[in-house]
């Protein structure tokens, strides 16, 4: 399928699929949802380049009556196989007598919002340009001195999905992006590390230049690491990488009207009440032009939204998808998902809706990273990575242990030497109120998260 046919064929199949439906059941509510994408990825690991394009196609489908819901999804969006899941579901309704009574019904149709930027010369890419990319990122590497073991990865990713359901909700979007990134181990006699590198953009071609040189300059200058020798309470200063698996592990998840509904989440009864430092800023902003996660709809068909979940510190929103927003009497923010995110399923048609931050972004401070280095008295920890185990933290507490692998001494003002892996522990909220100084250097992250380095006082370090 070519890409300025999507729109219209997958929006076909939803309007045919929903009236099958509702021909075997009258009295039943449905939702469609069909999704179609194209991947091409081109990857060296030691040497071997290999190559794949392929395309993931499904279906699902969800029927409702009498507070009863089922859910059935196969692969393919063709007609045979949209009345395959539409049986499925009815089978299913039939045959379960558990009810579901906080069930309000699907989502109510609106006007769809917008879509993220669309750079057409992106589709023009071919694998030969792929490859192209992926040598060059290696090339990079080579030019660090020392012994450097490299991988690397270029990708473009293209398509759609639709959404449509009995109450005359029928959307469609459509978005294209391609990103590439570099792996680099440093070896020096018997001690390894290791670094990653990446970049992912909608707006125009890959320009992967320096990205391999980054990966492997940084994975060199981890080399000759020292044991801390300690275990103490210390400043930790979180490069973006970093910081954006510390917001995505926190504040994504207690943001969530599900956690927020269900009791799980520590900050559920914080409206208006200041949890962080008075420079920090969050906004989920499913409408940036530029944002990986922006469609002109989310997972159910409501329109996806700019969100300020926290304001100068002030906790001001929570995001809703259609259900939880109908339990909890709130606005809906549209940030329904199926499996979708940093670390979502590619066969996202096999899951229910959940909820999910779209692009989360923590505005900038007035600060640069060596300042805020420079403002330490004493020691502190500067952490350049994402820590080990911090995405199995205990979202209903806030409390976390995770281990930081790539991690540097600051001592009075100044970066030192490399430490070995780091053990750090504490709260996520504490942490929060704690904030000691933010960075104005807010990138877009590997795990689309836009933000800025965090210094953040009060964690517990152990080496």
């Amino acid at each position: 399928m070519k890409y300025d046919k999507i729109k219209d064929t997958l929006l076909s199949e939803v309007d045919s699929g929903l009236k099958f439906a509702q021909s075997l059941d009258n009295a039943a509510e449905f939702e469609l949802f069909l999704y179609y994408r194209s991947n091409s990825n081109v990857e060296i690991r030691q040497g071997v380049v290999k190559a794949t394009d392929g395309i993931v196609a499904g279906n699902a489908i969800r029927a409702a009556k009498d507070q009863r819901v089922s859910f059935s999804s196969s692969s393919g969006i063709t007609p045979d196989r949209i009345k395959r899941s539409v049986r499925e579901a009815i089978a299913s309704l039939k045959a379960t007598s558990e009810k579901d009574t906080r069930f309000q019904g699907f989502c109510e149709p609106k006007p769809p919002g917008k879509e993220g930027k669309f750079a057409s010369k992106i589709l023009e890419l071919t694998t030969d340009d792929l490859v192209k990319f992926t040598l060059q990122i290696i090339g990079d590497m080579s030019t660090v001195n020392g012994r450097i073991l490299a991988a690397a990865d270029s990708n473009i990713s293209w398509g759609g999905f639709a959404i449509g359901n009995t109450r005359g909700l029928q959307e469609v979007s459509c978005s294209v992006y391609n990103a590439g990134s570099a792996y680099a181990m440093a070896i020096d006699g018997e001690e390894r590390r290791t670094a990653w590198e990446a970049l992912v953009t909608r707006e125009k071609p890959l320009d992967v230049t320096g990205l391999g040189e980054k990966a492997a300059t940084k994975a060199r200058s981890l080399l000759g690491a020292k044991k801390l020798n300690q275990t103490t309470v210390l400043p930790t200063l979180w490069v973006p990488e970093a910081a954006a698996s510390y917001v995505l592990s926190s504040l994504q998840q207690s943001a969530k009207g599900n956690n927020v509904v269900e009791g799980l989440s520590p900050i559920a009864e914080k409206l208006g009440e200041k949890i962080a430092g008075s420079s920090f800023t969050l906004v989920d902003d499913g409408q940036n032009p530029l944002g990986i996660e922006t469609e002109a709809i989310d997972a159910e068909g409501y329109p996806q939204k700019r969100t300020t979940i926290i304001k100068q510190g002030v906790l001001k929103q929570f995001l809703f998808d259609s259900y939880y927003g109908q339990i909890a009497e709130k606005p809906l923010t549209g940030n329904s998902s199926r499996a979708g995110g940093p670390f979502g399923s590619s066969l996202c048609y096999e899951y229910t809706p959940t909820i999910i931050g779209k692009n989360l972004e923590v505005s900038p401070g007035t600060k640069t990273e060596d300042e805020l280095i420079a403002s330490i008295d004493g020691q502190a920890l500067l952490i350049v990575d994402v820590p080990i185990g911090i995405f199995h933290s205990d979202v209903a507490t806030g409390e976390f242990s995770a281990v930081a692998s790539s991690v540097f001494l600051i001592e009075n003002g100044e970066k030192k030497m490399p430490l070995e892996p780091i053990s750090v522990a504490g709260s996520f909220y504490k942490g929060l109120e704690q904030l000691q100084g933010i960075g104005n250097n807010a990138v877009m992250t590997s795990l689309l998260v836009k933000t800025p380095s965090l210094l953040i006082d009060g964690f517990s370090v152990t080496g």
